[in-house]
């Protein structure tokens, strides 16, 4: 009785896979989904929701200052203390320099002594 019901069972699986594998007919393509939607989305036909609403900030613009203008003018800012502040730049211990030990100048000499000799 087991082995009917097992081999009954696995026809009923094999056939379903085949019948899933074939799929429904009429059913489109990868690139015929992809065709609609590229068509649908220029038509305004997709809904909008607050992600995809404003996306112009997305499309290329050229710019009409130089990098050079937009960084002395953020060097200006901050000189003038101009540019925000979180509570990591207001802590003290991000802003105190430490004092280096004699361990590490020791090994910063070494350093320069084998840099400088093998220059």
């Amino acid at each position: 009785m087991n082995v009917k019901s097992i081999l009954a069972s696995v026809s009923l699986l094999v056939a379903a896979g085949a019948a899933f594998a074939q799929g429904p007919a009429g059913q489109l393509t990868r690139e015929q989904v992809i065709a609609e939607t590229v068509a649908a989305r220029a038509a305004g036909q997709l809904d909008q929701n607050e992600a995809t609403i404003n996306q112009s900030f997305l499309a290329a613009s050229t710019s009409t200052r130089s990098r050079a203008d937009v960084v002395a003018e953020t060097i200006a800012a901050r000189d003038a203390g101009e540019l925000d502040r979180n509570e990591a730049y207001d802590d003290v211990s991000y802003m105190t320099p430490r004092a280096k030990n004699a361990n590490v100048k020791a090994q910063l000499a070494a350093k320069t002594v084998k840099g400088a000799s093998a220059q």
